[in-house]
């Protein structure tokens, strides 16, 4: 669902995390005169009697992108090489097929935020710019599936959070480091449906290493690549997993941890306890020697 003020994802909300905040704060209501959600100080918009008599089952949208896609993109469009294109909010369809005989594509409808490709039209990767609504698992599950579709595909995804605001210098580098690395190697996510009924036996692949999530540190910082996370793996694989001690903690933390973000991730106190917290320790390990440096999970 979009935002009914803004138009930023909102999950299954009338309003974006941001507008919820200024509600709170009484900058914005559902007026009561419109039954609309707008700014308090906005008045309420005049009706039409030409269009508003009729009902439509189709409307225009008000915006292609909302608000905080804006900043990004046109951050994105300075960032990337001369004669490359961006492409705004399209389809998976629009530059992924789909190689078997089945008559139904549905998973290929889901729309990217940014589509990147050269000057001959050649799809090269896609940018995501995510907020907290992709922390929820329903949205957890979709981008899953959109990871594995495009990792098989062989197009890289960048993901950019909203959390830490538009950084040109930060979003130019991520750019050249994913360009610098194409093509990538794709990755088998699929077996492909035979043409006949018989079952036809699909050969094993390898085992993908999957990363270790920091769950209650990713639900905090909204990115499990972003410094602070960084700093706290670089803590987890070079100090806690070399005792006893710190191995028995690192199993009960992934252990209880993923529940108590489903249960209490969405609350703001939640959030805002464990991030006082967090930020204590990362300042502590900081000091210690540990990094805030872009960091790979050690296997």
């Amino acid at each position: 669902m979009k935002c009914k003020v803004c138009g930023a994802e909102s999950g299954k909300y009338p309003l974006c995390r941001v507008c919820n905040v200024k509600k709170e704060k009484g900058e914005i209501t559902k007026c009561v005169k419109c039954g609309n959600w707008h700014y308090t100080d906005t008045p309420c918009p005049v009706p039409n009697p030409v269009t508003d008599n009729d009902k439509y089952l189709y409307d225009v949208r008000n915006r292609l992108i909302s608000k905080a896609e804006e900043g990004f993109y046109s951050v994105v469009k300075d960032s990337v090489p001369e004669g490359y294109c961006v492409f705004p909010q399209i389809n998976l369809a629009s530059f992924i097929d789909r190689t078997d005989d089945s008559r139904f594509h549905n998973e290929l409808f889901r729309n990217v935020d940014f589509l990147i490709t050269d000057a001959e039209y050649s799809p090269k990767f896609i940018i995501e710019v995510n907020d907290q609504t992709h922390l929820t698992n329903e949205r957890r599950e979709r981008d899953e599936k959109v990871q594995k579709i495009c990792e098989e595909a062989g197009i890289p995804i960048l993901k950019l959070w909203t959390s830490y605001g538009v950084n040109p210098e930060y979003i130019k580098g991520r750019i050249d480091e994913i360009l610098s690395k194409l093509p990538v190697a794709r990755i088998h996510h699929f077996s492909i449906a035979p043409a006949s009924k018989q079952p036809t036996p699909i050969m094993p692949h390898p085992p993908i290493k999957k990363k270790r999530g920091c769950y209650v540190a990713t639900c905090v910082y909204g990115s499990y690549d972003c410094p602070e996370v960084w700093v706290l793996r670089r803590y987890r694989d070079n100090n806690l997993a070399h005792n006893c001690l710190g191995r028995t903690f690192i199993r009960i933390y992934y252990a209880l941890s993923p529940t108590l973000v489903k249960c209490f991730g969405k609350y703001n106190w939640f959030v805002n306890a464990c991030k006082s917290a967090l930020d204590k320790l990362v300042i502590k390990l900081q000091i210690r020697g540990f990094e805030n440096t872009p960091y790979n999970d050690i296997d």
